[in-house]
């Protein structure tokens, strides 16, 4: 019985553990985005949100409909509040729930500087492929 024991702490300490990092991962369009949840505030329902996202007040709005399609979501269901690089709170509107998606980091890559500075997607900074049991989706990382 000790000898299993030992074998078994053994092959624990012999097994790698592969790095991961856990996102928010929410839909623009067709477009997948995620957020490392260490930087989320908080995911607002829109029950709680003004016509003037009044509760949002020191927060920065990003309209990333916008952005990628030209048209603003007229009636966000939620908003993801997170912290940026200088500590500043921005605010992202989305008509679906997010998801949390554990990733391992060895599937996330930082974009080419031509994706990050002159595309639509320019506010995202490295890209992952998550698999899933049905599809793989890639997913935009953003870094503000």
């Amino acid at each position: 019985m000790v000898a299993n024991t030992l074998s078994n702490k053994w092959l624990e300490s012999t097994q790698q553990v592969t790095p991961k990092i856990e996102l928010i991962v929410f839909d623009i369009g067709e477009v997948s985005f995620g957020i490392p949840i260490t930087k989320i505030n908080r995911v607002i329902s829109s029950i709680f949100i003004g016509e003037d996202f009044s509760l949002t007040q020191d927060v920065e709005i990003l309209d990333l409909h916008h952005r990628l399609s030209g048209v603003s979501l007229s009636t966000p269901n939620a908003i993801v509040i997170f912290t940026g690089e200088r500590q500043q709170l921005f605010g992202i509107p989305i008509d679906s729930v997010p998801t949390i998606v554990c990733v391992p980091l060895d599937r996330v890559r930082t974009l080419p500087y031509e994706l990050r500075h002159n595309s639509s997607i320019g506010i995202a900074s490295h890209v992952a492929v998550v698999s899933d049991s049905e599809r793989d989706l890639t997913v935009f990382i953003l870094a503000v």
